[in-house]
């Protein structure tokens, strides 16, 4: 995050707001201080994020102010200074290139490198390996915020993450660019409107002007930042709309310093040790359970302002003189560098060994990032910002080289995983993979938690328990894989997928047998969609049409809960009316039952009546048990064998599955078991004969989802052979 740089503790009154102020830089120490911490999972900073808050307004606050120096004079509210009413945006965005590019270009390019080695030659996110060098690439490009805000709200993409990216945090210099791609452009045209050929600048009028432009971009940011975060909390987060009005929070501090600079000292005192006090409550009280940003970012964005405001003038009692200390200032000077450092040190290396380490080992690891940081400020960063040949054109051929350079970082990488998954999907191309039946006698009426396997199951179970190595050849192939675990359409047209998080719903669309009049609907969350390929295939042998009707991420236990960015429950009304005008012959019933769910059987099972009551003709498809592995990572990885792989039977999961039986035998409404397709033994294997079940844990991939139609259908034939 980038701000003015250090200086020294006296200062002389004007040039305020673009002067370098020692105390800020504490402020922006104890910002990223407390985005660090956060990051390593200290347990009393859970809002430590709010660290890049402050940043913001530090950002608003000195860009805002070398521009307003430049337009009005050095203290630009006194009239004996000149004032030219005019921005060179072609060195302001000089000064930012030189500021900001070469450290984000050497972090990328070295993280690039390091995420390849990691996660593709050390196998320890094999199918992540493309998504985090995208993540790379758009950070390069500066649009780092969007991609993250457009992964947030992809179910299936979340579903598959187990670490976080290490470049995640560069979303925040996303923002920033794209700001003041507008902000100087801005300011200008204001400057340009107070311009008179006779009388010339008028200095008191672009002031008043400045002010309200201001108050408009804060107030309209602000609203938007509350409403947004309230529907779509996800997408907020990273938006730089709902973030405009803190960068514009800074720039008010710019253009009212003169001015608050005639504080009364004990105003000034008491506003700076409150502002501290409101920046630290944020870090301590907030958490990532807090609706942020919205109206939770007054408190940090306030009290950094405040902080501001007090420090216009040194007092010994105030907090300037705490922030001003030398410790501080060092590592406020080197705050961007160990920013963009930090991350990257701390994912590669929880990646590495498979899990987050403790908050003793990150501190170590954060030690050796502000190390790296303080080596590429002296060596690199500095010595380039300051260099005299990069001056003139040479700053502008600065732009594209630099993100060129860090383009062709991640893209070398990319190319060289893409190599790897074409000889994977080749070798899988060689897989036989067999029908899979049905036990002998069945489809027959057996229960929900102790049917009896199919014969590959078992003879997979039996592999499981003597530790055989994995099939050569397994489907999906990694190519197909890594598709799976960021976009799956489970073969539902892309203009009917529902939608994830607070968008609306999709078309309501036919699929199956498109002619009959005959209808089934699916009805539920992603447990329900994943079924979709093996329905298609029913609908089509026994002739009747299939609807989906489902919600990602809407669990049976958010249909009647008002939960912030998830309206199921405006979304389940309004299914329920679509799926009573459909007439059903069946309205099949899924929802995921995850281990939350299953500690608590008595409401999951009440939650699952209620649903079967509603709809017509409900039929209970039971929801598999699912594994506790990462299925899709963990065959990527070497030595990976089908025990280590594979997952035991969940212990909750008869006793879920006993309850719901009973409650579907009380309705009279059929219901389906799953178990007896996905374990045998109490063990649950993730590879059956050549295909894997699941590619995130609990998602049926696509191929298993389909090989799993001839059975589904035979279960569903008894059921619709009179209706």
């Amino acid at each position: 995050m980038e701000v003015a740089g250090a200086a020294p503790a006296g200062r002389k009154v004007g040039a305020v707001a673009a002067e370098k102020r020692r105390d800020l830089q504490g402020v922006r120490a104890l910002a990223v201080l407390l985005v660090a911490l956060n990051h390593a999972n200290v347990p009393f900073l859970r809002g430590g994020y709010i660290g890049v808050d402050v940043f913001f307004v530090l950002s608003g606050y000195f860009i805002t102010g070398l521009l307003l120096r430049e337009a009005l004079g050095g203290e630009h509210g006194r009239e004996d200074e000149p004032a030219s009413g005019r921005i060179s945006i072609p060195k302001f965005y000089a000064r930012r290139a030189r500021r900001i590019l070469p450290a984000a270009t050497l972090t990328l390019a070295v993280t690039s490198i390091a995420v390849y080695v990691v996660y593709d030659l050390m196998r320890a996110d094999y199918l992540g390996t493309k998504s985090t060098l995208q993540d790379s690439l758009a950070a390069a490009l500066f649009y780092a915020n969007f991609h993250f805000a457009a992964t947030a709200t992809n179910y299936f993409a979340q579903a598959s993450v187990t670490m976080p990216s290490p470049v995640q945090h560069f979303w925040s210099l996303s923002v920033e660019e794209q700001f003041y791609l507008v902000w100087p452009s801005l300011l200008a045209g204001a400057f340009l409107i107070c311009r008179r050929r006779r009388t010339g600048f008028d200095r008191r009028r672009a002031v008043r002007v400045l002010g309200a432009v201001i108050a408009i971009v804060c107030a309209g940011s602000l609203w938007w930042s509350i409403r947004d975060t309230s529907v779509s909390p996800q997408s907020a987060y990273f938006s730089t709309f709902a973030r405009a009005w803190e960068l514009g929070c800074g720039a008010g501090m710019a253009l009212l310093a003169p001015r608050a600079m005639r504080l009364p000292k004990l105003l000034r005192i008491t506003l700076g040790w409150t502002g501290l006090g409101m920046v630290l409550a944020a870090a301590v009280l907030y958490s990532s359970k807090t609706n942020f940003p919205g109206d939770a970012a007054l408190l940090p964005v306030v009290g950094t302002a405040m902080m501001i405001l007090a420090g216009l003038r040194s007092t010994r009692m105030g907090v300037d003189r705490l922030l001003g200390l030398r410790p501080l200032a060092y590592i406020g000077d080197r705050s961007y560098t160990f920013y963009l450092w930090h991350y990257p040190t701390l994912v590669l290396v929880w990646q590495a060994a498979g899990h987050p380490l403790s908050v003793g080992a990150n501190l170590g690891l954060l030690t050796c990032a502000f190390a790296l940081s303080a080596l590429t400020y002296h060596f690199y960063e500095n010595p380039l910002r300051h260099a005299r040949f990069l001056h003139g054109w040479r700053t502008a051929a600065m732009v594209p080289v630099s993100i060129g350079a860090a383009v062709a970082a991640i893209m070398v990488p990319i190319v060289a995983f893409e190599a790897s998954l074409a000889a994977d999907a080749s070798a899988a191309t060689g897989a036989h993979v067999k029908p899979i039946v049905a036990a002998r006698g069945q489809p027959d009426p057996t229960n929900l938690w102790d049917a009896t396997p199919v014969p590959q199951v078992l003879a997979a179970a039996k592999a499981v328990k003597q530790n055989a190595p994995l099939p050569k050849a397994i489907v999906p192939s990694m190519t197909t894989l890594e598709q799976e675990n960021t976009d799956i359409t489970y073969d539902i047209p892309p203009n009917c997928q529902p939608v994830f998080g607070s968008g609306a719903t999709s078309n309501i669309c036919r699929l199956g047998d498109l002619s009959s009049r005959r209808v089934v609907v699916v009805f539920g969350d992603s447990h329900a969609q994943m079924w979709t390929p093996a329905l298609i295939a029913a609908g089509k042998k026994q002739g009747f049409a299939i609807v989906p009707i489902v919600k990602p991420g809407c669990y049976v236990n958010r249909l009647n809960n008002a939960i912030a960015g998830w309206p199921c429950g405006s979304w389940y009304r309004w299914a329920l009316q679509h799926v009573k005008a459909l007439r059903p012959i069946a309205t099949i019933v899924s929802f995921k039952l995850g281990t939350a769910l299953r500690e608590h059987p008595i409401s999951t099972v009440a939650d699952v009546r209620r649903v079967l009551k509603r709809v017509p003709n409900a039929v209970y498809l039971a929801d598999p048990p699912g594994q506790s592995e990462q299925p899709a990572e963990c065959i990527a990885k070497a030595n990976a064998t089908m025990r280590s792989c594979s997952s035991d039977e969940p212990l909750l999961y008869p006793k879920l599955m006993q309850d719901l039986a009973k409650m579907t035998q009380q309705l009279r409404d059929p219901a389906i078991p799953t178990i007896q397709w996905f374990c045998a033994e109490e063990v649950c294997p993730t590879v059956v004969d050549h295909t894997l079940t699941t590619h995130d844990g609990d998602h049926l991939t696509m191929e298993y989802s389909a090989e799993l139609g001839p059975l589904l259908s035979k279960e569903l034939r008894p059921i619709l052979a009179h209706r």
